[in-house]
C-alpha cells in the first residue's frame, strides 16, 4: 500500500479475479513471488499477449520488448519511452536489433513510434505509444474468453445425466 499525497492510503494492487479484494490479491502473489520479489514492483501482462504471440507475428525478441515497454508503462495517459541502449542491456541485444525489432512492432501495427525532444531541440528518446497493440489484442482475448465459455458449455453439457459417450454393442453369443 502506498500514501497518496494528501496521505490517504492507496494500492496499486489489481485483483487477480473479479470482485476479489485487493489485499487478497496482493496476498496471492506474495505467496506466489515472495514479499521482497513484490516490493521491487511489477507489471501486469495481459495473458492474450502471451498466448497470442504467434496471431501477432511476434518473435520472442518482439515479445520481450514489448514486455519491457509495459514494464516502463505507469500511467495510461504517459506513454514509455525507454532508451533503445536500456532495452538491449537488459535483453543483452545490441541496439540494432532493438531498432530492427521496434521496426517490425510498428510494421505490424503493434506500437507507434514518436519522436521525443529535450528543451534545446536535441533529439531523445522515442515514445512507443501501446494503444495499437491494445487494440490488437482485443479480439484475441475475446476468441480466448469465447473458446473458454463454450468449452465449460461443453463440460457442463457432458456432466448432464443420461448422457451416453460411446454406444454399448450387444455381444454375439
Amino acid at each position: 500500500m502506498t500514501k497518496e499525497e494528501d496521505g490517504s492510503d492507496v494500492t496499486n494492487i489489481v485483483p487477480l479475479k473479479p470482485k476479489q479484494a485487493p489485499e487478497e490479491s496482493q496476498k496471492i502473489l506474495n505467496q506466489k513471488w515472495g514479499q521482497e520479489t513484490m516490493d521491487a514492483n511489477y507489471a501486469v501482462i495481459p495473458s492474450a499477449l502471451l498466448r497470442g504471440q504467434a496471431r501477432l507475428g511476434i518473435n520472442a525478441i518482439e515479445l520481450a520488448l514489448l514486455v519491457h515497454l509495459i514494464d516502463h508503462w505507469w500511467k495510461p495517459g504517459e506513454m514509455p519511452w525507454p532508451s533503445k541502449k536500456t532495452l538491449a542491456e537488459r535483453l543483452r541485444v545490441g541496439e540494432k536489433t532493438v531498432q530492427r525489432a521496434m521496426a517490425h512492432l510498428q510494421e505490424e501495427g503493434l506500437i507507434r513510434r514518436n519522436a521525443r525532444f529535450n528543451k534545446t531541440g536535441a533529439r531523445t528518446s522515442n515514445e512507443y505509444d501501446l494503444a495499437p497493440l491494445v487494440e490488437r489484442l482485443k479480439p484475441i482475448a475475446k476468441d480466448m474468453v469465447a473458446a473458454a465459455n463454450a468449452a465449460k458449455a461443453l463440460k457442463k453439457k457432458a456432466e448432464k445425466p443420461g448422457l451416453k459417450t460411446r454406444t454399448q454393442k450387444k455381444a454375439v453369443s
